[in-house]
């Protein structure tokens, strides 16, 4: 079930289908991009995080086939190219259905650039099991509870020099003393990251774990979080947010993601740790619509209702929880060496364009509920 392929951007135009043993056909780095590309990460991080990058691993990204960390493995795979790895991706699901639009559709460029590109589950024994002792580093970007990461978990913990999982800071319990989300803040034991979690620390596979919260970027899956402010400002509508809309959140940039995540390798600090995955700074959810408004110079109203009268998530379609949920990066920063590069404010302008650019903007929106919500503040619901 795991074939090779030279993916294009035509997702009927699967050339280069091959068996797994057979040679890979993309382009593999050459002496001088491999110089270049350590000299270029050298400089970039200078001292004592420069040796990452010359250690030349094998790295294996097991990636997921939709969903909000989808682009993860696209923009890792870049950052560690780049560093002088040599990366390969394991992609979950269907060439043929799923690389016809974003992440997907980028990877004929990776290949270019000298990324291995299998498609094959990895939760799959059968496909795994081909593929363990190959590497020196595996992250896991698919599973999300222990049945879809176990055969992965086990194929490699006994070869890897870092098993790498990305988790989820939805996992913490919400804290209404301290709402701000540590590492050793208490995690939901329901949660089905929290058994991969419990899991890898059982193994004795060397690991590290991420916790994520929401991520922006350009060929992101899941463009809901932004858009749904987007979707609103840009068409002078007033933006419905569950109140009291001072709830505290944060938006990362899924570059700053691959930073991070690109740090682990080779870092014996990292062994054994989990970090949470986000940015350095906060935005309330009201904070979100005001934003928007001034880069995009559209006056915002914003409209609060009773998260108990209207669902956020199945009413209005609302893509954040109506409570506090953000997280500190402190740990990331003082063990790692992490520094974010990426401010939600000095980004927007570019999300707006993109937003523009894909035709979003004159996409038809249902906003049915949102007039509804509007009825019950005493306001006019608004027609576009």
């Amino acid at each position: 079930n795991l074939i090779v392929n030279r993916v294009r951007s035509n997702a009927h135009d699967m050339r280069g289908t091959v068996a797994m043993d057979s040679k890979f056909l993309g382009k593999r780095l050459n002496k001088t991009s491999i110089a270049k590309a350590r000299k270029n990460a050298s400089a970039e991080r200078g001292g004592r995080l420069a040796r990452l990058a010359v250690r030349n691993e094998n790295v294996l990204i097991a990636n997921t086939k939709g969903g909000g960390h989808a682009f993860i493995g696209l923009y890792l795979a870049r950052k560690l190219t780049s560093d002088g790895h040599k990366v390969t991706i394991l992609n979950d699901g269907d060439a043929s259905k799923v690389t016809a639009k974003a992440p997907y559709d980028q990877y004929d460029k990776l290949a270019d650039e000298g990324v291995e590109i299998l498609w094959g589950s990895p939760a799959d024994e059968g496909v795994v099991q081909g593929l363990a002792g190959k590497f020196d580093v595996v992250y896991d970007n698919n599973g999300k509870d222990l049945d879809t990461c176990k055969p992965l978990i086990d194929a490699f913990k006994g070869t890897v020099k870092n098993f790498v999982f990305v988790s989820s800071a939805g996992m913490y319990k919400p804290d209404n003393i301290e709402p701000c989300a540590i590492e050793d803040s208490e995690r939901k034991s329901s949660a089905g990251h929290y058994g991969v979690e419990e899991y890898l620390a059982e193994s004795g596979a060397p690991f590290t774990i991420f916790r994520p919260l929401y991520i922006y970027g350009k060929f992101t899956a899941k463009g809901a979080y932004l858009d749904f402010y987007l979707d609103r400002t840009m068409r002078g509508r007033p933006v419905p947010i569950p109140a009291p809309g001072i709830q505290m959140t944060s938006l990362t940039h899924v570059e700053d993601v691959a930073s991070m995540m690109s740090m682990v390798i080779g870092n014996d600090k990292a062994i054994g740790k989990s970090f949470n995955l986000c940015s350095d700074r906060y935005i309330s959810l009201a904070g979100i619509a005001n934003m928007c408004g001034k880069v995009a110079g559209k006056d915002v109203e914003i409209v609060l209702y009773d998260p108990k009268t209207f669902d956020p998530k199945k009413d209005v379609g609302f893509p954040m929880r109506a409570s506090h949920f953000f997280a500190s990066p402190q740990k990331a920063k003082e063990e790692l060496g992490w520094t974010p590069s990426h401010r939600l404010m000095e980004d927007l302008e570019e999300v707006i364009a993109d937003y523009k650019a894909s035709g979003r903007l004159e996409k038809d929106i249902d906003f049915s509920v949102d007039d509804k919500i509007l009825a019950s503040a005493g306001k006019v619901p608004v027609s576009v």
